[in-house]
């Protein structure tokens, strides 16, 4: 049994179209019946969705309105999974109290409980500010040349930064050197990180990936318990660091006036 480790494919089918978590082949291969199966696929189909949003992240970590926006859909999506186990399975003799005590260690993760409480905040109360800061300097092969920390507002685009820095160019001229110097092997760039203040400077797309991690394990177990096929839960897809955090700035075009950064890879 396999969960999507792709964005472009779910159990073979394009991103769209209708899946099912388990497949006729898997049932065939345990004891879990279609019935089974089908309350339990609403938990699949959301963890799924869940996953499509940690994508959705990584596409928009430079632009800050669809970045938090994509993050409010995770949290919902992450923290309706296990209420839809339980949902499902409720009436199943023995399940309920083995449940509560196999959801009990995900439920006090201090990771998994962070989050809830932040989705509660944005449900109920307003609106989930992440704290933002970044590099400004030259990118060169893999990573960072050279750079200087700033603060970005959580409200505004990486592309903001960088027009902040050039309307300062204006003023006090390219004391980094990064818009004037001629480099063919460097480019001007912004390398950002979201964060959340509870977890340090851990970046918040590794965050909700491990809290995902922990939800489809928990998913896994349920699976197990009704005795199919094991989940392939691995996040395998995601993209690499410097491909999501870094965006880099055509020099020529900022010695023009145009801001029109880009990924690296």
């Amino acid at each position: 049994m396999r969960l999507p480790s792709r964005l472009t494919s779910i159990d073979g089918a394009p991103v769209g179209a209708r899946s099912r978590i388990l497949s006729l082949g898997a049932i065939a291969r345990g004891s879990m019946t279609p019935e089974e199966e089908q309350r339990i696929e609403p938990a699949g189909d959301r963890l799924r969705e869940a996953h499509f949003f940690i994508h959705e992240l990584e596409s928009y970590y430079h632009e800050a309105d669809p970045f938090r926006w994509h993050l409010n859909a995770f949290l919902k999506a992450l923290k309706e999974v296990p209420d839809l186990i339980a949902t499902g399975l409720q009436n199943r003799t023995g399940f309920p109290a083995w449940y509560r005590a196999e959801r009990s260690p995900v439920s006090q993760d201090p990771l998994i409980r962070l989050l809830a409480d932040h989705r509660d905040l944005v449900v109920h109360r307003g609106m989930l500010l992440p704290r933002s800061k970044g590099v400004l300097g030259l990118a060169e092969g893999a990573g960072i040349k050279l750079g200087l920390g700033i603060p970005i507002d959580p409200l505004t685009d990486s592309d903001d930064a960088m027009r902040s820095y050039l309307a300062s160019v204006q003023e006090r001229g390219d004391f980094l050197g990064i818009i004037t110097i001629d480099d063919e092997d460097s480019l001007p760039c912004i390398q950002r990180r979201w964060s959340l203040g509870e977890f340090g400077d851990a970046d918040i797309v590794d965050l909700a990936a491990s809290a995902w991690s922990k939800v489809a394990a928990l998913m896994n177990s349920v699976v197990r318990y009704l005795e199919g096929p094991d989940l392939t839960v691995d996040l395998s897809c995601r993209h690499h660091f410097d491909g999501v955090r870094v965006r880099v700035y055509n020099r020529a075009d900022l010695r023009a006036g145009k801001i029109a950064g880009f990924r690296l890879r």
